[in-house]
């Protein structure tokens, strides 16, 4: 028997970690679809790369259905475009403009959900938490992988993406306040990706390898959901539904858990 004083409260402040991912970030919405309809709604969210991308619009109160849609109808020409090969093979200001466009040029001041990006500095090896200004600004050097996407200069740091350093934020959600954090990994413990089809996806393998080394976070988080899409490429968008598909499987199949955790 349990004491009614040994039971667990309730958490006061529940946060959503949303991890890297590339194309896999598309598993996302199918596990805020799921939670969404299970009545549960974080109080603060954060981001990596693809998570932040995701967290961005979800916060910003874009309806789910637009951001499925989005999903779905999303291609390389939409995001960037190719450039000289400087700092980055792919621009993709064309992505930031577009995240502008839906979340109507808010700020984080302005958000429905507060919401934290996270980018790495690439010249001084620090996590940056991102959470003033811009919030597509914010979205794009979350996004930038290093050698792949050209970086964002901020005054003297130069940002890229945060998977380098934090793929999985689960204590950036705690420092936002959260004392429940349900957190979404995207990338499995164990697997084989498929083998690169040129140089700029050959970069992307390379990036997420070491990504895989950042997810110290992992066991930190009270519930956590991971898709099973480890035999998915991470940059075929023709794997958009199965991806959405299976977040929220894995979404539906902690729900009991979350039902205990959470009290409802």
């Amino acid at each position: 028997m349990r004491w009614p004083w040994t039971r667990r409260r309730r958490p006061k402040c529940v946060g959503l970690a949303l991890s890297g991912g590339a194309l896999r970030g598309i598993a996302h919405i199918g596990v805020l679809e799921v939670l969404e309809e299970a009545g549960i709604r974080p109080d603060v969210v954060a981001g990596t790369s693809a998570g932040a991308l995701v967290g961005a619009l979800y916060c910003a109160g874009v309806p789910l259905a637009e951001i499925k849609a989005e999903a779905l109808d999303l291609k390389w020409s939409k995001i960037g475009r190719v450039t000289r090969p400087r700092l980055g093979w792919f621009d993709i200001s064309r992505m930031e403009e577009r995240v502008n466009e839906l979340i109507g040029g808010r700020t984080f001041a302005e958000l429905e959900i507060p919401f934290a990006a996270v980018a790495a500095d690439i010249l001084s090896g620090e996590v940056v938490v991102l959470r003033e200004g811009s919030v597509a600004a914010a979205v794009r050097a979350s996004c930038s992988v290093p050698g792949v996407f050209t970086p964002c200069v901020q005054g003297d740091r130069l940002l890229v993406d945060g998977g380098l350093l934090n793929n999985l934020p689960v204590s950036v959600t705690r420092q936002m306040g959260a004392d429940y954090v349900i957190a979404v990994d995207l990338f499995p413990a164990v697997q084989r990706f498929k083998p690169p089809r040129h140089v700029a996806e050959l970069a992307m393998l390379a990036y997420f390898n070491l990504a895989l080394l950042t997810h110290r976070e992992r066991d930190d988080a009270d519930c956590l959901i991971m898709p099973q899409i480890a035999h998915l490429g991470i940059t075929d968008f023709s794997h958009a539904a199965e991806f959405m598909a299976r977040g929220r499987a894995a979404a539906e199949a902690v729900l009991p858990q979350l039902r205990r955790d959470l009290r409802l």
